[in-house]
């Protein structure tokens, strides 16, 4: 068997299987000596068993087994002497092993592993290898044992028959044998076994007597064995029956001295042993084929009775699925008919076969007046049909069962409805090759417009109407990028409204939001189509202009744009004149990204706006290089603050009577470590614009403040110290509460300390003024108006707001001496100031003629280079101690005053 491939002997079993070898051999000499019976078969039998159930493992064994079968047969031929009896045990040897291996080697090629005894057709086979194997082994016999057979009569078919009983009668017990275990059927029948046994032995007696006439008894005998016992105990007994057989007719026919007898005898005891075993096989597949198909009957029985099983359920499942499906059918009426959503089936030519409810509230169509219509044609726009008819053709004539789609319908009310449909195939359980199409609706017109409504929102400024930040961008990339692929230019305008801030705090925000759809609509008038116009942000416009010819191209644009927005404008409270400031900016000569064109527009539009405002400029690398050096400027002033590199310089104030020192104003100064001492003039525009402003108007007041006591002792008499606020310094919602706090850090009194406020910081928000001025006037300190006369509300802020003195702009202070309108202006605010009670002071006095003229008009105070330029802290000490060693530091007036022409240059 396949199983036993790769066994292996122990050593007793071995042992075992050599005595087996060695006693066959025994029994086949003593047969040998009464007829000429070869010596090797039953051995050579034995091993081929072994070979067939062990394979290649039990050939050791096979060649000990024909080694003790050739030194049998020496020793049955009697050789003289050793020498003599090595040729006989030779040709045992090799003719044991042939047949052996012969009859191996031949069955093997034909049946593979499988076992003589497994089938019928197997044992044939097994026949067919034993008579090869016999026949090839018989020839090495003859061709060296020549003499010895010299007596038989035919010797080749008296081997042949001798040496395939031997070999039949040994191989199939032992086949049969291995792996044999006692059964309880074998222990029923041993008394069946010992009847048998004796007629055997009659039988053989009857041989003996009579061997040919009585040998056919063997016949049923055999017959018997194999019809009534087990496959072990019925091969055992056909084997014992075919040799007791033989051996009976040997004695018998020696006895009669008729040697071709035994060759008739062996050849009739031959064919009945492998018929005998051949009917033995037989049987043994007949019962298995029996057990099999009782087998076979009995799983169709269980399976005959499950199927039953399955019929009963498969008809209990199919009522409760009727039952169900009734059910599921009313339900899909009434949820076809009661559906929220509009259900429509349609067939292949896309006309209406149902039309639910909700289908004909949305449509406005009843169900009789839609059905047999196209829908098609008659609900969708034209523009869509031809999707519509694709994706039903599509789920018509593929494998996709589902699909959807996104159409406007026409109702018969003429409203539209924006409806996503998913279609699904069904196909008619009558005719498997035509289908229809169910679709089932969702009215999506309200999430369409909120889409619509937020797309516009993400990219268009909803007061204006025009394109956002966002939107601009974009438009500005893809310009610049087709502007780049095909070598032609684009320009982006960066535009706002001069004052606007003063609009909306005069007129309000509503005037504003008027004022600002009027210019975008007014701006988008002056470009094309293609051309894109946003609003960045307050009053703050961009135009791109996809394609333009140059500069020339970008100017006459602009040039429109700046006539249209000063044309007069109508809005709530009055009719408004603007003016814009624009800066122009091309692609891609400036610039190759939208990052750096915004830039550069920004740029070009500050430029603008420092030309005097209402002009056009076009961006230069010389904007761009003053706006790196700003930049510079500005990092070196936060490093100025921190490394300690600015520093206050003091300019004297003088009575005007007397000429004695009554205050001092602190003046911002900043040592630059390369471009030596700048004034506020060079760097105050770069801090307001960096946000830094406020920072140094706190350092001004906390040195100020610092060193206001070593100027009261350097004076010897109370020196007032002056303080210039700056815009986002008095604009600071906290201004009272830190220069509190200044003040109480540095124990100054406040009554020496003079806050000047620009009279500009006023106008726009007179209410908030008066309650920061109050705040700063119950800390204590004096309050100037500074700039006097430069504005319109002048009158208005000496009446309302509590300052102690005023200083008369000086703008108008150049003119004075040689204007007699300018004269007569500053004369009345002085004379106004005086009738008020207030101190009256004059700044940037350069000449002689502007001092006159301040001291006939009445003015108390006097400031200026005329007198003194500001001078650093350390120097101060030398200024007082001039004045108090009495010199006379406020020159006299070397003429009286009249008006006469100024010279060429004033203040020279």
């Amino acid at each position: 068997m396949a199983e036993d491939i790769g066994f292996t002997y122990s050593w007793r079993d071995a042992a075992i299987r050599l005595l087996i070898f060695a006693a066959l051999t025994l029994l086949g000499e003593a047969l040998n000596m009464l007829a000429p019976f070869p010596v090797i078969a039953l051995p050579a039998g034995y091993g081929l068993a072994l070979l067939y159930r062990r394979q290649e493992s039990a050939l050791p064994l096979a060649l000990g087994g024909a080694a003790i079968a050739g030194l049998g047969a020496a020793l049955v031929r009697q050789p003289p002497d050793a020498v003599d009896m090595l040729w006989p045990m030779l040709s045992g040897f090799i003719t044991t092993l042939t047949l052996m291996l012969a009859g191996w080697w031949s069955y093997r090629k034909s049946r593979g592993l499988a076992s003589p005894l497994s089938s019928y057709q197997a044992f044939l086979w097994f026949l067919g290898a034993l008579t090869l194997g016999c026949l090839v082994a018989v020839l090495p016999e003859l061709a060296m044992s020549p003499q010895h057979l010299a007596e038989l009569n035919p010797p080749v078919l008296n081997l042949w028959l001798a040496s395939f009983l031997g070999a039949l009668a040994t191989a199939v017990p032992t086949l049969a044998h291995e792996g044999y275990t006692p059964t309880r059927q074998a222990a029923n029948r041993s008394g069946e076994a010992v009847l048998w046994l004796l007629t055997l032995l009659f039988a053989l007696a009857m041989i003996w007597h009579q061997p040919l006439q009585a040998l056919f008894i063997l016949l049923p005998l055999m017959t018997w064995a194999a019809t009534r016992f087990s496959l072990t105990d019925a091969m055992s007994g056909i084997s014992v029956a075919g040799l007791g057989g033989l051996l009976a007719v040997v004695v018998g026919v020696t006895s009669d001295s008729n040697p071709d007898t035994v060759i008739l005898a062996q050849s009739l005891i031959t064919m009945m042993v492998a018929i005998s075993c051949y009917i033995r096989i037989l049987l043994r597949d007949r019962e298995r084929i029996e057990n099999g198909l009782e087998d076979i009957v009995e799983q169709r029985t269980r399976e005959l009775q499950l199927t039953n099983y399955e019929l009963k359920d498969e008809i209990f499942v199919r009522q409760q699925a009727e039952k169900s499906f009734r059910r599921s059918s009313q339900h899909f009426r009434a949820l076809f008919e009661t559906a929220s959503n509009p259900i429509i089936v349609v067939d292949g030519d896309i006309v209406i076969r149902q039309w639910n409810s909700a289908a004909e509230m949305l449509f406005g169509y009843s169900r009789d007046e839609a059905l047999g219509r196209n829908l098609s044609t008659a609900f969708i726009p034209p523009e869509q049909r031809d999707e519509l008819a694709w994706k039903i053709l599509k789920l018509l004539k593929s494998d996709l069962g589902r699909d959807s789609l996104e159409t406007e319908i026409h109702g018969y009310d003429g409203s539209r409805h924006h409806v996503l449909w998913n279609l699904s195939r069904l196909t008619e359980d009558e005719d498997p090759g035509r289908h229809r199409l169910i679709m089932v609706g969702q009215d999506i017109t309200e999430i369409r417009k909120t889409q619509a409504q937020l797309h516009y929102l993400a990219h268009y400024d909803a007061l204006t109407d025009t394109a956002n930040r966002r939107l601009f961008e974009d438009r500005c990339r893809q310009a610049i990028t087709s502007a780049l692929r095909y070598g032609h230019q684009c320009a982006v305008i960066g535009l706002d409204v001069d004052h606007f801030k003063r609009i909306n705090d005069t007129l309000g925000h509503d005037a504003g939001d008027q004022l600002l759809q009027e210019l975008a609509s007014r701006i988008t008038r002056c470009v094309r189509e293609e051309d894109t116009v946003a609003r960045l942000g307050g009053d703050e416009f961009a135009v791109m202009l996809a394609r333009v010819s140059g500069a020339e191209g970008c100017e006459k644009v602009a040039r429109n744009i700046l006539e249209e927005m000063t044309r007069p404008i109508q809005v709530p409270g009055g009719e408004l004149v603007i003016t814009s400031s624009i800066g122009i900016t091309l692609a891609p000569a400036d610039g190759r990204d939208y990052d750096q064109l915004m830039k550069n527009a920004d740029m070009a539009m500050y430029r603008a706006k420092k030309a005097g405002r209402n002009n056009i400029q076009f961006f230069s690398a010389e904007m761009n290089e003053e706006i790196q050096r700003q930049q510079v400027l500005e990092q070196e002033l936060r490093e100025a603050l921190e490394l300690g590199q600015l520093d206050l310089y003091y300019q004297p104030v003088f009575d005007a009577r007397n000429g004695q020192i009554q205050g001092v104003e602190a003046l911002l100064r900043w040592r630059h470590p390369q471009r030596g001492l700048l004034g506020p003039a060079d760097f105050l525009d770069v801090a307001e614009q960096s946000g830094q402003l406020q920072a140094l108007g706190e350092w001004v007041c906390l040195n100020a403040c610092l060193q206001a006591k070593a100027i009261q002792a350097m004076s010897g008499s109370p020196v007032a110290i002056r303080i210039n606020l700056s815009s986002s310094q008095y604009n600071h919602p906290r201004l009272a509460g830190q220069l509190s706090r200044v003040i109480r850090e540095t124990r100054l009194d406040p009554t020496l300390l003079l806050i000047e406020i620009d009279e500009k910081n006023l106008t726009h928000h007179l209410d908030e003024a008066g309650k920061t001025l109050r705040q700063l006037k119950k800390l204590g300190v004096g309050l100037v108006l500074d700039r006097f006369g430069s504005g319109l509300s002048s009158l208005r802020l000496l009446r309302d707001l509590p300052f102690d003195q005023v200083k008369i702009d000086q703008d108008l202070l150049q003119h004075a001496p040689y204007d007699e309108s300018a004269g007569a202006i500053v004369h009345t605010l002085i004379n106004l100031a005086r009738q008020l009670s207030l101190t009256v002071a004059a700044s940037g006095v350069e000449t002689p003629e502007q001092d006159a003229f301040l001291r006939s008009a009445g003015c108390h105070q006097l400031q200026g280079h005329r007198f003194s330029p500001a001078v650093p802290s350390q120097e101060l000490s030398e200024l007082f101690r001039r004045a108090n060693a009495g010199e006379i530091l406020l020159p006299e007036i070397p003429f009286n005053f009249s008006f006469h022409n100024p010279p060429t240059k004033p203040g020279s």
